[in-house]
């Protein structure tokens, strides 16, 4: 199936006006903004006209979920869980092309969370036991589904960061499998990253064979780790190595563009985080809480020639100074 168009600027910034708008908290100064945004040019009129049109009553939803205390992921999944919003919500996403409006509600929990094994919604980390005694640390946003038989154990990372702690079963290997590649544990501890176009692992005791779906093939030992991706399989230096740091709620980078630094924050934040192209690739070192976002984007600003911008708390705006 052909991927659905690119949504163009105006309707991105659409989006996150009416992701401001609705969270009820709007101050005057963010209607203001907002309104001078509108009249600034034609188009961002009739990108709020279209906006409206396809997803404006699903909208309500949102307000209820901003609404309540603690359990609010678990609920939006039970909503989408039900049949009548499901089927309403599927046929939003044809309408409205690129799945504008399912963007809302999956800043609570990954639509794709529904049918995953294991999974964890924004800001969520959790660790499972899996059924053959393996534990599986699972950081924000990642979905796991879970293949075990009589001749093997695979793991089939969907989305996300994962942490293995690998139970001995001389009978059933155990395999991460993600787009890029299989990783077969011949050890006990290993961490694998899935991104959109490459996998990164990193073992932490003991040894994984590496094979990606090209054929190429390494054998990684403790402290070393590897990447997959359209250029083939690559060994990682110590500064390019993923941390595991996520699981004590860090985020520790080791220059890394900005627009990498806040895709990661963006896994603990409901609301909508927005670098400009221009902020984008400006080099990021340092140690970042992920348990408290506002912490991590000021020590950003102080520390990049940035401006933070905060519209409440469903939308903040990063661009150079």
């Amino acid at each position: 199936m052909a991927s659905p168009p690119p949504l163009d600027a105006a309707t991105q910034q659409a989006i996150d006006w009416m992701v401001c708008l609705s969270s009820g908290r709007v101050q005057p100064a963010e209607r203001q903004a907002f309104e001078r945004w509108q009249a600034a040019d034609p188009a961002h009129a009739q990108a709020w006209e279209r906006l409206q049109d396809t997803v404006g009553r699903p909208v309500g939803a949102l307000r209820a979920i901003d609404g309540r205390q603690p359990g609010q992921a678990q609920q939006a999944r039970q909503l989408l869980l039900q049949p009548r919003r499901r089927t309403a919500l599927k046929g939003l996403a044809v309408v409205a092309s690129a799945g504008v409006g399912l963007l809302l509600l999956d800043r609570w929990q990954p639509l794709g969370a529904v049918l995953a094994d294991y999974s964890t919604g924004t800001g969520q980390r959790a660790r499972f036991a899996l059924p053959d005694g393996s534990t599986l640390v699972l950081n924000a946003r990642s979905r796991v589904n879970l293949a075990f038989d009589e001749g093997l154990r695979r793991l089939r990372l969907l989305e996300g960061d994962i942490v293995v702690q690998v139970a001995a079963d001389a009978q059933r290997p155990l395999v991460v499998s993600t787009a890029q590649a299989d990783i077969r544990a011949l050890g006990t501890q290993f961490a694998v990253e899935q991104f959109a176009e490459r996998t990164q692992v990193r073992v932490l005791e003991s040894r994984v064979e590496l094979r990606s779906t090209s054929g190429e093939s390494a054998v990684l030992r403790s402290g070393e780790a590897a990447q997959v991706d359209a250029a083939g399989l690559q060994r990682l230096a110590a500064d390019q190595m993923p941390s595991t740091e996520w699981q004590r709620g860090w985020l520790v980078v080791q220059q890394r563009p900005l627009h990498e630094v806040i895709a990661q924050l963006q896994r603990y934040r409901h609301g909508l985080l927005r670098v400009s192209p221009e902020a984008a690739q400006i080099q990021v070192q340092g140690v970042f809480p992920l348990d408290d976002i506002e912490r991590a984007l000021t020590g950003l600003a102080e520390t990049l020639p940035i401006r933070v911008q905060r519209f409440g708390g469903w939308l903040t705006r990063i661009d150079v100074r």
